[in-house]
């Protein structure tokens, strides 16, 4: 948990799961929030109730925003409709692949300065950093990106 002036950042780390437990976090946070979770690699069953159940009361919470949301995140986010609560999605991190050199990124992806019209069809495009030929989306766009187009 990170104090910034006007909001406090959290980030989260790991797995969420059955043993989560995010009743002393529910409890600090107040005013505007964001939620860093670049580094969420699993979410399971158990874990998205407790997470649902998590980000659906925030008392003290004014504003809610998700940044750096992790592929794992983004699965969830188009599966589970009420995953993210009443928090907007700021940017997340999207798998690409250079058909080249085979070198695997994941790019970060602002929601609003690259998809202001919710349109998920066209993504972004990155030179490799390796060889510096053009990467590829490594997943279907309009799968990948669906939780923006209900937004």
């Amino acid at each position: 948990i990170k104090e910034r002036p006007g909001f406090t950042t959290v980030e989260f780390t790991g797995e969420i799961d059955e043993n989560a437990d995010f009743s002393e976090l529910r409890r600090q946070l107040r005013g505007a929030v964001v939620f860093r979770l670049s580094d969420i690699r699993r979410i399971n069953s158990c874990g998205v109730r407790e997470w649902v159940n998590f980000v659906r009361d925030l008392p003290g919470v004014t504003e809610l925003t998700f940044t750096h949301c992790s592929p794992a995140i983004v699965t969830q986010l188009n599966m589970i409709y009420n995953l993210r609560g009443r928090a907007r999605v700021r940017s997340l991190c999207a798998p690409y692949i250079c058909e080249t050199c085979r070198n695997e990124e994941e790019k970060l992806l602002d929601v609003q300065s690259q998809f202001p019209q919710r349109d998920v069809r066209r993504v972004p495009e990155f030179k490799c950093e390796k060889c510096g030929l053009p990467m590829e989306f490594d997943d279907l766009p309009e799968r990948y990106l669906s939780f923006l187009a209900e937004a």
